[in-house]
């Protein structure tokens, strides 16, 4: 997180922005690491900072947080924010202001924001507390990248005059971690989840949704999908961010409230870059798209049964109006 300055210094804008919302105030931090939002919210002129981290490295968040002095504001504590007792100062507190880092990779991998949800429904007050971030937006995108394909795929027949294809099994199964450039983004993003996280549920987190997207480029063929983030900072607990609203640009001289940044192709790259789901046509023959092609769809999300923390995403599409150009396919990020 440290070196991910489009997030690191989202967090902190937001934090130093708004020194008047944590003056004063009781901050939980859960998922600590090594307690940078911590340290920003203690700056801020919060009266305390709790610290939660059920790994090792809240050892190290401790002697950062006594190295920089304020090991008197923020207190480090190692376990599951569903089991650890907090150092309240009364049983009956409730926090004011509950900030974390817990987005992955497509946003919901690994699960963590289940623990944050309970810690917002156990710790947070209800009525007056801040989630940070606020918001995030889930988003879709058709992706046309022939090249890729070839590169990768077409390697593998002929390595050094052997037949290496076995190396291709599954190719087509699980979503890739990687950059996807703006050249290779063949129409308009949609938001398929939008996450008002003062409100959303554990439940809310297993979904279908549909979505729409039109392509603004002709296409020899519809490669896959990118699907990627946008998270918001608000100062406001009923604040609604539309689905128009783009994190890339949020802010720009509009009078837009708060912060926010994207892992879009759009955006700098962050460390969660964005997920590519390739689709496996077998046998099927890949159809040309014209631009002004709609695309109508449905996405799942849902936690695999073997692992919770790991994620299964389900789709279908058709082009409008092209009958043969449809798909249904599962991948999961393991």
């Amino acid at each position: 997180m440290l070196k991910d300055t489009s997030r690191t210094s989202a967090y902190r804008d937001f934090i130093y922005d708004h020194k008047h919302l944590f003056a004063n105030k009781l901050v939980l931090d859960v998922g600590c690491g090594t307690g940078i939002l911590s340290l920003f919210s203690a700056k801020a002129g919060a009266r305390r900072v709790i610290a939660v981290d059920n790994s090792a490295i809240i050892s190290k968040a401790r002697e950062i947080v006594a190295t920089n002095g304020l090991d008197n504001t923020v207190s480090c504590v190692r376990g599951k924010i569903e089991d650890v007792e907090l150092p309240l100062p009364q049983s009956s507190d409730k926090v004011d202001i509950l900030v974390s880092e817990w987005m992955g990779y497509c946003l919901l991998y690994e699960a963590m924001l289940d623990s944050v949800l309970h810690a917002r429904d156990r710790y947070l007050n209800p009525s007056t507390g801040l989630m940070v971030p606020s918001h995030c937006a889930l988003r879709i995108a058709p992706v046309a990248d022939p090249d890729y394909l070839a590169d990768t795929l077409g390697f593998w027949p002929d390595v050094y005059g052997f037949d290496m294809s076995p190396m291709t099994d599954k190719f087509f199964d699980d979503v890739l971690v990687r950059t996807v450039g703006p050249e290779h983004v063949a129409g308009n993003s949609a938001v398929f989840k939008s996450l008002p996280l003062h409100t959303i549920s554990k439940e809310d987190l297993t979904f279908s949704s549909p979505f729409v997207v039109v392509l603004d480029k002709d296409v020899e063929a519809l490669d896959g999908w990118v699907i990627w983030f946008d998270t918001f900072f608000l100062p406001d607990r009923t604040a609604v961010v539309p689905d128009s609203a783009r994190a890339e640009t949020w802010g720009h001289g509009k009078g837009e409230p708060g912060v926010a940044f994207s892992t879009g192709p759009n955006a700098k790259e962050t460390h969660w870059q964005a997920g590519l789901l390739l689709i496996d046509r077998g046998r099927k023959r890949a159809h040309e798209l014209k631009k002004g092609q709609k695309i109508e769809g449905s996405i799942a999300y849902s936690k695999r049964r073997e692992n919770s923390r790991e994620l299964v995403i389900e789709m279908t599409w058709q082009a409008v109006g092209i009958a043969a150009e449809k798909g249904k396919q599962v991948w999961t990020m393991r």
